[in-house]
């Protein structure tokens, strides 16, 4: 009777987390920052700004152990992902690439470093470049869906472990303040590696059109 009713319980995490992750994937949040040509620095600070909200949220949950302590945690945790959300669109628009946070760069750079086989087929390397792969929304959703199971089992293996408040409380802060710095790296490694690509781009065509000109002038 036990294991039908954790069962049912872990079903209904899943389902949660699932929900949460497919609204969060197709609403990007906008971002209030513009454009800037030294990003870099800005990024560090906003990266270590989300950071230290996440690992607040996590930290000032009070949560119960167990599988009850795991449901009423979710729109906490909800809200930690909301913060890296945000975090990944103000690093899009402060690079100018705002337009290309398409929902599966939102999935590449929220969970790379968390779920890296699992999102793996979304992006492909070309030289030094880092290709996002378009998904049809089925495809999308049942990404989501696998994503949001390894998610669920993390959270019940994790449930014992919730019977101790306070030490529970340091170590959720300290994981949710790493995951959002490591979302902040790759966010910013993919849109640097976008604006860097622009720029060689316009360079060689600068480059091209000189010696067109160049070749026009000799031939007069």
């Amino acid at each position: 009777m036990d294991d039908c009713n954790d069962e049912k319980k872990f079903d209904k995490i899943k389902e949660r987390v699932e929900s949460i992750l497919v609204d969060l994937i197709t609403d990007i949040p906008d971002s209030l920052y513009t454009a800037t040509a030294d990003p870099e620095e800005k990024i560090k600070r906003l990266t270590q700004k989300a950071a230290i909200k996440a690992s607040a949220v996590s930290t000032t949950l009070s949560v119960p152990a167990g599988f009850t302590g795991i449901l009423t945690s979710i729109p906490d945790i909800a809200a930690i992902w909301r913060i890296q959300a945000q975090l990944v669109s103000d690093i899009a628009m402060t690079y100018g690439k705002f337009a290309l946070l398409t929902r599966e760069a939102m999935v590449w750079c929220l969970f790379r470093h968390s779920a890296a086989q699992l999102v793996r087929d979304v992006a492909v390397r070309t030289g030094s470049r880092i290709v996002i792969q378009k998904l049809s929304f089925a495809a999308l959703e049942a990404l989501l869906r696998k994503i949001g199971l390894k998610i669920s089992t993390r959270f019940a293996g994790r449930a014992a472990l919730r019977a101790i408040p306070i030490i529970g409380a340091i170590g959720n802060g300290a994981y949710s303040y790493y995951d959002t710095y490591e979302v902040g790296k790759t966010a910013a490694a993919y849109f640097k590696a976008l604006a860097d690509q622009e720029s060689k781009d316009a360079e060689e065509k600068t480059d091209t059109e000189a010696e067109k000109q160049d070749e026009t002038e000799t031939a007069n």
